[in-house]
C-alpha cells in the first residue's frame, strides 16, 4: 500500500512538473533544397538566399519574434499569443545587401511578457523612432542574459519524419525545446 501511495505521488509531481514547463519546436529551413539545419551554432548563407521557418508549442504560451537585420533596424514578427500544436510559418525571407548579421529573437513564454509587450507597443507607435527601436532591442538582449544566466535552454536536433515540397528524397529535422517556461532564443544568420 505505502508503495501505491508513494508512486502515485510521485507521478502526481511529474505530472505537475510537466505541466509547467514549455516544450515547444522550431524548423528553420535555408536555400534551394530546403535543407533543415539547426539553430544552435550560426547559420551561413549568401546574399540572395531564402530562408523559413515554423514554429509549434505543446500548450497555449506566448509567443514574440523580433528581428535585428544587417542594417540595424527593428522588425516585430510576431507579438501574439499561440495555441497549443498550432504550427505558425514564417517566410519565406530572401537575404538582402548589405551583407552582415541578422538576428531572429524567439521569445517563448508561459506567461505574458510585459515589459517586452510594452516595448513593442511603443516601437509599433512610432516605428521610425530610433530611440523607440533601440529600447525593444535592448529589452529583448536583456531578456535573453536574465535568462541565460539561469543556464542555456534545453533543445535537441531531431528528425521531424518528413520532406518539404520538391526536396530531395532527405529527412527533416527540427529543434525542440523543452524544461523550462521562458526561451529566449537568438537564430543568428552570416551572409
Amino acid at each position: 500500500m505505502k508503495k501505491t501511495i508513494i508512486f502515485i505521488l510521485f507521478l502526481s509531481i511529474c505530472v505537475f512538473l510537466q505541466a509547467q514547463t514549455l516544450s515547444w519546436d522550431i524548423k528553420f529551413v535555408k536555400g534551394t533544397y530546403h535543407d533543415a539545419v539547426p539553430i544552435s551554432q550560426i547559420i551561413r548563407m549568401e546574399t540572395g538566399e531564402e530562408f523559413l521557418f515554423s514554429i509549434i508549442s505543446e500548450t497555449n504560451a506566448f509567443c514574440y519574434i523580433v528581428i535585428y537585420d544587417s542594417q540595424r533596424q527593428v522588425i516585430v514578427l510576431h507579438d501574439q499569443p499561440v495555441t497549443a500544436l498550432e504550427e505558425m510559418f514564417f517566410g519565406p525571407f530572401k537575404l538582402i545587401e548589405p551583407t552582415g548579421t541578422e538576428t531572429i529573437f524567439i521569445v517563448m513564454s508561459n506567461e505574458r511578457q510585459t515589459n517586452l509587450e510594452n516595448r513593442i507597443q511603443n516601437f509599433n507607435n512610432n516605428p521610425r523612432s530610433r530611440q523607440a527601436a533601440n529600447n525593444l532591442h535592448r529589452e529583448v538582449v536583456n531578456l535573453q542574459n536574465n535568462v541565460s544566466g539561469l543556464g542555456e535552454p534545453v533543445s535537441s536536433f531531431i528528425p521531424s519524419g518528413g520532406t518539404t515540397r520538391g526536396a530531395a528524397e532527405q529527412e527533416q529535422y527540427l529543434t525542440r525545446f523543452s524544461g523550462k517556461n521562458l526561451y529566449v532564443r537568438a537564430i543568428t544568420i552570416r551572409h
